[in-house]
């Protein structure tokens, strides 16, 4: 039996499941622990989400971070 960690990174969340992968027949697969951790919006992000500009502050802080 191996473990894995499998991870769903979102643009507002990240997901996260360890699991017991069966290696034969013999044995079982299993979910050992499970979660997630969501990164709300803002509300001038809600906002402008609402009025169909995507882009969130964060992006907007990162692009001038590449200049």
């Amino acid at each position: 039996m191996k473990k894995i960690l499998g991870l769903d990174l979102g643009t507002n969340s990240i997901g996260w499941a360890v699991v017991n992968a069966a290696e034969s027949e013999a044995e079982k697969s299993s979910i050992i622990k499970l979660g997630v951790r969501v990164n709300p919006l803002t509300v001038d992000e809600q906002t402008n989400f609402e009025k169909g500009k995507p882009i969130t502050t964060n992006a907007t802080r990162t692009l001038k971070r590449r200049r």
